[in-house]
């Protein structure tokens, strides 16, 4: 299959009843579907060998009050190219029902949860329809992304109870964890079934800090929304920051400036750098490994202040706006970041060989917490956890964005899905990111680093855009409102995809090897919950 408008061409073909209308909009091949036909073409299109499309969002939208209507949005990735190929069928203001597409694409089952409990949409033939999003003391029939649902609207609690899926047999018990831990940690509860020693089951019951943010992006407009992005998981400010601009330039069509695309690649590796020397430190001193631990703590320590010296923020907060960077940087710069990364990877490989040199953390590392491919390709597991299974899949190369097209990335590749895999990944993309900013510092063109807005998006218009941050990949998309303000925004951290897999990643193992496990997915519980 070559590409994503043949895909169309052929699903059209093959379902052309099914298929109501066919365009192409800002590049992306867009089909609408029945309703009651999308189980029967989705399954078609992820199980078809030479189109294998896989589930990368599902998401749904109030056109009221412009239109009383619903519309719920499939994205698929096609697996040749990487292009998107995005089906959406419509739901009468009336209509609560649209068919479920869960028994014939696991990684659906969140998503589709997710709308009923924020739009009261019901998925018929789920086969898991408890509340995921809105816990039991949200009141019945509170549905607060509808568009007749205050931002502001305080609500009462009711009593309910979660019902946990339950293992029964002798021997058996549960072992709560949660939501309140030890330390300084956000909010997330695990249920563990076991027998004996091994995990026989974990469910994960999270979104106990749910802050209303999509809802929030509705009281903004399209161009003073980037510090709520910048803010929806606090360490991933570029990563979020930079997929809500490029949503909101793809539907403006706006042409960020050559400098000002560099600059995002800066910032965005100066963030995946950091993030993933804590990472490196934390796996180590989950295994009471202090050495490495405080030495990567050390060098994290630097790039943070690297950071805060070149903008401001620790955490680059405020260097993004629509239409490129609001920070340029002086060639005396360049040289302060290149002298920096210098001496902090000389330091890094040289603690690199001595981590690797330790047979006890080897083996302690080593078949712990395996996520085989088969499992990171049912759940479309992403980033670092996802290329520790085999999953050949970073967007910087297949979908080069800010100024990837000119910086190809060689992309860290592991088969074996254990702790010390994704260990290996976040070390040699340390590596890759501190070259790929010394590419920067070479290739970077003079010129501006921003353009402004040269009008305002009609109602209805909409952009769709995908970054490759430092845990994997995250999604926006932005649809326009009126005047100028947002009346959809649909935000996918890479934690949402990635929380269900750990369930299965922990199985036969035992429970003193969950935080070491947890910690080398660390995934966002903010990102996560919204």
């Amino acid at each position: 299959m070559a590409d994503a408008a043949a895909a169309a061409a052929l699903l059209k073909k093959e379902f052309s009843e099914a298929v109501l209308a066919m365009a192409s909009i800002h590049g992306i091949s867009w089909l609408r579907i029945q309703t009651d036909q999308v189980p029967l073409l989705v399954h078609y299109l992820h199980a078809k060998p030479d189109v294998r499309g896989s589930l990368s969002l599902l998401w749904a939208v109030d056109h009221r009050p412009r239109e009383a209507r619903y519309e719920v949005l499939y994205l698929f990735t096609l697996a040749e190219r990487q292009d998107w190929l995005l089906l959406s069928t419509e739901l009468s203001d009336e209509t609560r029902l649209f068919r479920s597409i869960t028994p014939h694409i696991h990684a659906a089952q969140w998503y589709e949860r997710e709308i009923r409990d924020m739009f009261g949409l019901i998925p018929q033939g789920h086969p898991d329809l408890r509340r995921l999003v809105r816990h039991e003391h949200w009141p019945k029939g509170t549905h607060p992304l509808k568009k007749d649902f205050a931002w502001d609207q305080v609500l009462g609690r009711q009593q309910g109870e979660y019902r946990f899926r339950h293992i029964e047999g002798e021997g058996v018990f549960e072992a709560p964890v949660g939501p309140i831990h030890a330390g300084i940690i956000e909010p997330g509860h695990f249920r563990f079934s076991v027998a004996g020693e091994p995990i026989l089951q974990l469910e994960v019951r999270h979104f106990w800090k749910h802050r209303g943010v999509e809802k929030l992006f509705e009281q903004r407009t399209l161009i003073d929304a980037v510090p709520l992005a910048e803010r929806v998981s606090g360490d991933t400010s570029v990563g979020h920051g930079l997929a809500y601009c490029q949503a909101v330039e793809m539907m403006m069509g706006m042409t960020v400036p050559r400098r000002g695309r560099y600059l995002r690649s800066l910032f965005l590796e100066l963030e995946r750098i950091h993030n993933h020397l804590g990472d490196v430190g934390a796996i180590c001193n989950d295994t009471a490994y202090t050495l490495a631990h405080a030495h990567c703590g050390r060098m994290k320590e630097r790039i943070m202040q690297l950071n805060d010296r070149l903008t401001g923020s620790r955490f680059l907060r405020g260097v993004l706006t629509v239409g490129g960077v609001t920070r340029g940087l002086a060639a005396l710069q360049f040289d302060e970041i290149v002298a920096e990364l210098d001496q902090i990877e000389k330091d890094f490989s040289e603690l690199e060989s001595i981590i690797f040199a330790n047979a006890s953390l080897a083996d302690r590392l080593e078949t712990t917490g395996v996520l085989t491919e088969r499992t990171a390709r049912d759940h479309v597991v992403t980033g670092v956890i996802g290329r520790a299974s085999g999953i050949d899949r970073d967007i910087r190369r297949d979908r080069p964005f800010a100024a990837y097209d000119e910086l190809p990335v060689n992309v860290a590749l592991y088969q074996y899905g254990d702790v010390r895999a994704r260990l290996r990944v976040r070390i040699d993309e340390i590596h890759e990111s501190i070259r790929l900013i010394r590419e920067i510092r070479r290739k970077i063109p003079a010129g501006p680093i921003a353009v402004e807005p040269s009008r305002v998006p009609n109602p209805g218009e909409w952009g769709l855009s995908a970054v490759e941050g430092w845990r994997g990949e995250i999604l926006y998309y932005v649809m326009a409102g009126e005047n100028g303000c947002i009346h959809r925004c649909k935000v996918r951290d890479p934690s949402f995809v990635n929380w269900p897999a750990i369930q299965w990643a922990v199985q036969g193992n035992i429970i003193p090897d969950f935080p070491l496990i947890n910690k080398s997915f660390n995934l966002s519980y903010a990102g996560n919950d919204l």
